[in-house]
């Protein structure tokens, strides 16, 4: 599961025309990146502690064949080789098979259920994307105020 954001800037970013596509592209590609960390981390912080591959499989990365020069696209979603079973803790699923832990700490399907029991969602990523949306688009203002300063000043070497 891939959540697409889209968080208006332009106010913030109204006056900034007179920006060469490189420099702009940089400013937009830095406060995506801001923000996105801003969701991923907590998409981390909310994964469920036993299930420890889940929490690291959590990323930020950019979207190159979708973005243009207008806009920006970037990716927060979970890694599926290094958590294959995600989308099960994510929006919940039906377990037909007794699961079983073993001694290393790995789970193994055991015999068939003689009915399946509903096992509850354990999302991360949706209830961290709506528990964020303020806190990032702040972070990418916080980078805006910080990142134009310095390509301006690039820009005019």
């Amino acid at each position: 599961m891939t959540i697409t954001a889209k968080i208006d800037t332009s106010s913030a970013l109204a006056g900034l025309e007179t920006l060469r596509g490189g420099l702009r592209a940089s400013l937009a590609r830095s406060m995506a990146v801001a923000g996105g960390e801003v969701i991923r981390d907590e998409a981390k912080a909310r994964a469920t502690v036993e299930s420890g591959r889940w929490q690291s499989s959590f990323y930020l990365a950019f979207r190159d064949g979708e973005s243009t020069d207008k806009q920006v696209m970037y990716s927060v979603s979970w890694n599926s080789r290094i958590a294959p079973h995600g989308h099960l803790q994510e929006f919940g699923h039906w377990q037909t098979h007794q699961a079983i832990k073993l001694p290393n700490g790995e789970w193994i399907s055991g015999e068939r259920l003689k009915s399946p029991k509903w096992q509850a969602a354990n999302p991360a990523l949706r209830p961290a994307f709506e528990a964020t949306k303020q806190r990032a688009q702040t972070a990418m203002l916080d980078r805006a105020r910080v990142r134009l300063p310095e390509l301006l000043a690039e820009a005019s070497e």
